[in-house]
């Protein structure tokens, strides 16, 4: 177990190696995969999840479009840099444009789901649903 008590991906039994990804899991029960991955060019894993029984190269070509295209996608959103004016006295440096990426969803509609990191002790969180063709749907800081 680590820190977060979670078991590591190379000790749990669940996880399958392969090339794409390193390890995935896939979940029957909503025929989707999930991993956490270096993807296109980012230099720390990502959880990364996506419809079907396996990472297959078309996805991971399209999280490597939507990475290319977030820069955009987080400048057209127009969403703040911090929540409240609590939060961005508490942490003046913060931009969504230099934030790492927590997590990447493919959904079946072709359809996205980004969620940027913040600060592990604070519960503000920026999220954006995208569209499959790469427009802002929602963008909003959650708890």
């Amino acid at each position: 177990m680590n820190e977060k008590n979670h078991v590591p991906q190379t000790q749990n039994l669940n996880w399958i190696s392969h090339p794409l990804v390193g390890q995935y899991r896939h979940r029957a029960e909503h025929n989707d995969w999930i991993a956490e991955a270096k993807v296109h060019g980012i230099d720390y894993p990502v959880s990364i999840n996506a419809m079907g029984s396996e990472p297959i190269q078309a996805q991971m070509d399209i999280f490597a479009e939507l990475i290319a295209r977030l820069p955009e996608i987080i400048a057209s959103s127009n969403l703040p840099d911090a929540p409240t004016e609590e939060w961005r006295k508490k942490h003046p440096d913060y931009r969504l444009l230099n934030a790492p990426i927590s997590c990447l969803y493919l959904h079946e509609d072709g359809s996205f789901y980004v969620r940027l990191d913040a600060y592990p002790e604070d519960d503000w969180l920026p999220g954006f649903d995208i569209s499959p063709d790469f427009k802002v749907i929602l963008a909003e800081w959650g708890v």
